[in-house]
């Protein structure tokens, strides 16, 4: 007798069904902005769908030329934007001094590093996302394996770097000397953790951010973004934040673009803000209003915080917003050619 309940085994795998329909997005419909926002002067290709014109590869920060300088070669020589971004955001979460991203840095209330990371696949739009990971260098790698390996789209903690040795990967201490004495400094005032104060509506004293978020285009058309981070400093063990929600660090549409964050992610995953600036780039309004509008919605209700975003159309138009970093600004960095380019925002 047929055991009704056992589907038949399909020879498709789902690494090769997303090679498989990496194609062209369809054509989009532009339509209005009922908020009121304003629409952007944008190119006669706008109307009825956005052209994609050539890669490009953006990354937030200072680390981003340097990051770009990896990921672009793969994507002149016709490589695949999602190995692009991999290799733009492993450069920066194996930097030996970067205190925000990757090992050797903010350390949890009880001293331990832990990586938040995602990567979202435009032309199947799969994600693969992990939280809390611990004892693993190259979280963007290991969410990549989530996406490409699995039916999962999130795995944490524990369980998270238990998936990681099953895929390869290697465990080792992401503390080293400057995170280990960090902790020790603060541990020694006794104080608690700020992530016991109030919630921030009078002021953010939140210190620290440099998640860092990337979006590329490759030669065939196709999306992909990714973020990566090891989050806020002396946080609650367990704590995951904004980086690894699809939407909220990280968004993208394979038809219109994507929007990277960084920041208070506590406050900004609350608001999905990446998810509303590409949706609102998809109803004609410019990059940059885009992200003022993500960020407006947050400050809106009352919020102070520090955050920034960047967003990339397709065609290639850009833009970025921030909100509580006027003194130190935000930054991010494009390649479309031999050198990355660099946009302050202040």
């Amino acid at each position: 007798m047929t055991n009704q309940r056992t589907a038949p085994k399909s020879s498709l795998s789902r690494r090769n069904f997303l090679l498989k329909t990496a194609t062209g997005g369809a054509a989009l419909a532009a339509s209005s902005v009922s908020s009121g926002l304003e629409r952007n002067p944008v190119s006669p290709s706008f109307e009825g769908k956005i052209t994609p014109r050539k890669p490009f590869i953006l990354t937030t920060w200072d680390f981003g030329p340097k990051a770009n300088e990896l990921g672009f070669p793969i994507l002149s020589s016709g490589g695949s934007a999602l190995d692009a971004v991999e290799a733009a955001i492993n450069y920066v979460e194996l930097l030996p001094d970067e205190y925000w991203v990757g090992y050797g840095g903010v350390p949890n209330e009880i001293g331990e590093t832990t990586l938040d990371a995602m990567i979202l696949w435009g032309p199947t739009h799969d994600v693969g996302a992990v939280g809390c990971l611990k004892r693993v260098k190259k979280a963007i790698s290991v969410a990549r394996q989530v996406m490409e390996k699995t039916q999962h789209s999130l795995i944490v903690g524990g369980d998270a770097t238990r998936f990681a040795v099953r895929m390869g990967f290697k465990e080792t201490s992401l503390t080293n000397a400057v995170s280990q004495a960090r902790w020790e400094e603060w541990a020694a005032k006794g104080e608690q953790s700020d992530a016991f104060a109030p919630e921030p509506f009078k002021e953010d004293t939140l210190n620290g951010h440099d998640t860092v978020g990337s979006i590329a285009l490759d030669k065939a058309g196709n999306l992909c973004v990714g973020c990566s981070t090891n989050g806020r400093e002396f946080k609650i063990p367990g704590r995951v934040g904004d980086s690894p929600i699809a939407g909220a660090g990280a968004y993208g549409d394979q038809d219109v673009g994507g929007a990277v964050a960084t920041g208070n992610g506590d406050v900004m995953m609350r608001f999905m803000p990446t998810y509303h600036a590409v949706e609102l780039m998809r109803q004609g309004v410019s990059p940059e209003n885009a992200c003022k509008a993500a960020i407006k919605r947050i400050t809106d209700r009352g919020y102070k915080f520090g955050g920034g975003m960047a967003a990339i159309r397709i065609d290639g138009e850009h833009g970025g917003a921030q909100a509580g970093w006027e003194d130190e600004g935000f930054s991010y960095s494009i390649q479309t050619k031999n050198v990355a380019t660099k946009f302050p925002i202040s």
